[in-house]
């Protein structure tokens, strides 16, 4: 009972896919060079209306009649974010992303006792049983969960994620760290100043990316996430690819939405089961 109880909480239910009036096929360019931009979120701002170009730039976006009204929002790390009406995007369906300016590194004065002890932050449970999926009809489905310092600064080492089974094959992730507003929620900001792209075909087990070398120092709790933005198709990946979970009392609050540019969605498992929550096995390593 506990694990069929477990399972239907955990699941992410996803709006259904809009109705199609006509599709939006294009690509996206470097403004100066003219080369395709790969993995660029475009979507209707807070809506279940968005996807991801492809690693040539190119991109097919849904175009219904009753939002054509509606901003969508194209984004790219090292870019400026450009904001256009769905029904302009109709006539117009070729994008050009310019530069944003380059931000220099902020110098950074450490004591000498910091950054001494190594530990590991989040949920580190690799079930294959108690499950959690991406579901959606388009790229840039995301699921993270928000990772709570122990002690500030840290600096983040590795990001890990326990994949409980996949038989979609090979699958395309970005691996995001969001900052969190005032009310603790995740925004657009990322925290990671390059694109982690990871092509993966592991069938179970933890995937573990190596942060030591961006040297990412924080002083603020993040959400970690990770983005489906290529490879199988989505039916593969609602069917066959799951993140080990498992329910819990600690803190590991989960975050989801369904396609880029999507709004942000909260899983919580209610006031069932005594107050036990949802944990996803995301977990990070640093040191404080």
């Amino acid at each position: 009972m506990l694990r069929s109880l477990l399972v239907a909480f955990l699941l992410i239910l996803l709006a259904p896919a809009t109705t199609l009036a006509q599709s939006i096929s294009g690509r996206v360019t470097d403004a100066i060079t003219g080369q395709p931009l790969p993995f660029v979120n475009i979507g209707v701002v807070a809506k279940a209306l968005g996807t991801v170009s492809s690693a040539q730039g190119t991109y097919q976006l849904a175009c219904p009649d009753k939002l054509a009204a509606d901003t969508v929002r194209i984004s790219s790390l090292g870019y400026r974010t450009l904001n256009v009406l769905l029904r302009q995007l109709a006539t117009q369906p070729n994008l050009a992303l310019s530069r944003a300016p380059v931000a220099l590194a902020e110098v950074q004065v450490q004591a000498k006792n910091l950054f001494k002890r190594t530990r590991t932050l989040g949920f580190t449970g690799n079930s294959e049983s108690a499950t959690m999926s991406i579901k959606s009809t388009d790229l840039g489905a995301q699921v993270g969960t928000v990772i709570y310092l122990k002690h500030k600064p840290s600096k983040v080492l590795t990001a890990n994620f326990n994949v409980a089974f996949n038989r979609a094959g090979k699958v395309t992730f970005r691996l995001n760290l969001y900052r969190l507003d005032a009310q603790g929620k995740p925004t657009d900001e990322k925290l990671l100043r390059r694109e982690v792209v990871l092509n993966t075909d592991v069938t179970k087990g933890p995937i573990s990316i190596d942060l030591a070398a961006d040297k990412i120092i924080l002083e603020e709790d993040f959400l970690l996430a990770i983005e489906w933005i290529g490879g199988a198709d989505a039916a593969k990946i609602q069917q066959g690819l799951a993140f080990s979970a498992g329910l819990g009392y600690a803190n590991n609050d989960i975050y989801f939405r369904t396609v880029s540019q999507a709004a942000w969605e909260r899983l919580s498992a209610g006031a069932v089961l005594a107050g036990m929550q949802p944990k996803l096995g995301f977990f990070v390593t640093v040191q404080d």
